[in-house]
């Protein structure tokens, strides 16, 4: 996949979240999963960006209360694929979430001819959000930062 096609498909999923009005998250919430939660909510949370002519792919995945993924992705190669503590899914989903309403709270402009885009989807319980934006917008380096922290996941024992 082209950094152009992934471009247009990135545009094409948030165009059709906007269409079908499933971008919309109740007025209450304030993280993505309560750290207290009894129940875990199905749900998937996707980063997708790109470096130099690589498309990356940082993906978590709740499959039930009790089973928890992460899987990393580079040019459609599955890199890594695996398990993760309960605990750590919840603190880290809330970070990739409050860093997405950070993202979008600051309505920051957009780059021409961004050569580093970025697209976070946040799914729960059949709602979908999607942030486009350009790492070169990100001054804090945050993305970067939650990156790393989420490959970290992957070694990190239980």
């Amino acid at each position: 996949m082209t950094r152009t096609q992934w471009i247009v498909q990135a545009f094409l999923c948030g165009t059709i979240a906007v269409i079908a009005a499933c971008a919309t998250k109740p007025a209450n919430e304030t993280t993505f999963i309560q750290p207290a939660a009894s129940v875990v909510p199905k749900n998937t949370i996707s980063i997708n960006y790109s470096l130099r002519h690589n498309i990356y792919l940082f993906q978590l995945q709740s499959v039930n209360d009790s089973e928890f993924n992460a899987k990393s992705v580079v040019n459609e190669k599955v890199i890594e694929d695996r398990a993760i503590p309960r605990e750590k899914y919840i603190s880290f989903a809330n970070r990739i979430y409050d860093f997405a309403e950070k993202y979008k709270s600051e309505k920051l402009a957009a780059v021409p001819d961004c050569k580093a885009p970025f697209n976070i989807r946040l799914e729960k319980a059949g709602q979908v959000e999607e942030v486009q934006g350009c790492r070169s917008n990100d001054a804090s380096g945050e993305l970067g930062k939650i990156i790393r922290e989420g490959e970290i996941l992957f070694y990190a024992g239980e």
